[in-house]
Formats: C-alpha cells, structure tokens, sequence
C-alpha cells in the first residue's frame, strides 16, 4: 500500500484527543507491528550496518529509475539530519519512501498526488487531503531536515522555530499526546496520527523488508558486499567532493576537504583528526547557515570550529590552502 500525502486527523479538544489516544487507540496498537522507536538512545538502536545511503538509492533507483536528477543525494541527507537529531533515518527514508511513492509522487493508478515533487515535501506534511498540497521547501535538504524536526515532535519533545508550518501550529498538540502515552514513542505509533490510515505501521515495515531482503541479513549485517558500499566507504559525507588535489604532495600533518549543502555561502571549518589538522569549506544556504553548519559539524566534525565565512567557495578554497599549503 502507498499513501501520498498524509491526511492529518481534524481533532477535537486536546482533551477529548487525549482520551481516544488512551482509551480507543490501545486495542488498535496492540494489533499493529512493533517498529523501532523513532529516537536512538543506545547503540542497540542504532541505524544497522545494512543500510547505507548508497543501498538506499539503488533500492530507490532499482524501483523509479527515472528518478528526478534532484533526489540522487537524498539518502545522504537522510543520515545527515537524522543523525545530527539522534532519529532512525532508515525508517524515516522508509516513511518518504511510503509517502512518495518511492519518490514518484504517483498513487498506485499512476495519478499525481496532493504533493507536487518540486515542494521538497517528502512526508505530505500539511497535506490534509482533498487537494491540499501541504507545506513545501526550498531545497532537498531542508525538505529532509523538515521531516525530521517532524519526527522530533511525534517523539515527545518540542522543535525550537521548526522549519514547516505545519510544525509550529501543531506541535504543542503532536507532544502532549505523545507524551500522553508514557513510554517511547514508536515509529508504528504513528498510525492514525501522522496519516489517517489505520494500516500506516504494516505500509511503513512492508517497505522497510523489501529493503531488507535484497540488502541484510538477519543480524542487520549487510549481504555481500557490492559496488554501492566501496562508493559508500570513501564517501561518507553528504554531497563531499573528492578531496581537493594539491599541486604537490602534501605533508600528511594537514589535508583541505569540500562539501556542500548547495548554497552559495561558504564556510571555512577547523577540525583535528588522528593528528591531522583538516580544513573543510562548507557550502551552505544562507538562510540555513547555522542549523546546516552545526549539523555537520555535529555528524563530520565534532570537535571542529567555524574561523572564517566567505561569499565564494573558491575566496574560501584560496584561504584553506594558504592555512595548510605544501611542502616548499
């Protein structure tokens, strides 16, 4: 089954809302299929090694393989975002790719949706049904990052100036009955919250096995390695260039790295790894400067520091090189 769009419930008072989430929604949970909780608290949660976003987008590729030229990057984001907010991203992808329809943004007859793809809407959120479009967003990354913060309210906790609209009317509503239910929120609790579909937790897991099959192994280790996952080893950032070629060999002390969010600004971060000194220029939007700059800093360089901003990549290129240039 695949929804496109999700149809939120028009509620009553809160506490009225409250009342049927305890009394009438207990005996509907109890028939639905356990997954995960929607944050990652221990290591035992934690994303399986099986699924990387280069697995994700040839599963993606394998099923809409005329995919937008927009989207190739998508799971990257994915694991950018939902690691930088503690979420599982997979099942998150899972959900957009339910939501979506693997990105084709078709319903099962081949109609279009409420959704159009150039919203960057990848969970219909706002999209309440009869037409309506939803919420959308400037860029991929942000439509991502929008559904995550999403996420973050359906799992109990509020989301300072959250990106989607649909967020900041409704998330006060979305914690309180989220924390009415004493105990981690699931991704299956989803189910006639998110989506008015009382079968959203059995489409969710439906299009997280079929991942499973073709990539896991019943341990959550992947089966045998294939191309995506040597690509997947020697990128491991989102939308990370190859590392920038010096003129000559440069002395293993210091290294200058790129990567990149799309935006026109960039900026120069500091970081030390293995006693090596990195410098990484940084694209971003500039009206997401700082969310996209501390969730990568958070992901790629946890003990790394903003030195310097620049309007062009290649100013901020020219000052990474003059900080850590070559052997004379």
């Amino acid at each position: 089954m695949v929804t496109v769009g999700p149809r939120y419930l028009m509620r009553a008072p809160a506490a009225l809302a409250l009342a049927a989430a305890v009394g009438a929604g207990a005996a509907e949970a109890a028939r639905r299929p356990a997954l995960p909780e929607i944050r990652v608290r221990s290591p035992e949660q934690a994303v399986p090694a099986c699924v990387t976003p280069a697995r994700l987008m040839r599963h993606l590729l394998e099923r809409t393989p005329n995919l937008d030229a927009r989207f190739r990057d998508i799971a990257r984001y994915y694991k950018l975002h939902g690691e930088a907010l503690g979420i599982r991203w997979d099942y998150a992808f899972f959900q957009m790719l339910l939501e979506t329809n693997y990105l084709s943004y078709k319903t099962g007859s081949g109609r279009w949706g409420d959704v159009d793809p150039t919203q960057n809407n990848f969970a219909g959120i706002g999209a309440t049904g009869g037409g309506v479009p939803g919420d959308s967003f400037p860029d991929v990354s942000t439509g991502v990052l929008a559904q995550m913060q999403h996420l973050v309210a359906y799992s109990g906790e509020r989301v300072p100036d959250p990106l989607a609209p649909r967020t900041r009317e409704k998330q006060d509503e979305i914690v309180e009955l989220s924390l009415a239910l004493r105990r981690p929120v699931r991704f299956d609790d989803l189910t006639d919250r998110w989506a008015k579909d009382r079968n959203y937790a059995k489409s969710i897991e439906w299009v997280a096995e079929r991942y499973r099959q073709a990539n896991c192994t019943p341990s959550g280790a992947p089966l045998p390695p294939a191309e995506d996952d040597e690509m997947e080893a020697r990128a491991s950032r989102p939308r990370l260039a190859a590392l920038m070629p010096p003129a000559e060999p440069r002395p293993p002390a210091c290294d200058v790295f790129a990567a990149s969010y799309g935006g026109p600004i960039a900026l120069l971060i500091r970081s030390v790894d293995d006693a090596t000194v990195k410098y990484t220029v940084l694209q971003v939007e500039e009206a997401l400067e700082h969310p996209q700059a501390e969730a990568f800093m958070k992901v790629h360089t946890p003990n790394g520091k903003r030195i310097a901003r620049f309007l062009s990549r290649e100013r901020a290129l020219e000052r990474a090189f003059e900080l850590c240039p070559g052997p004379s």
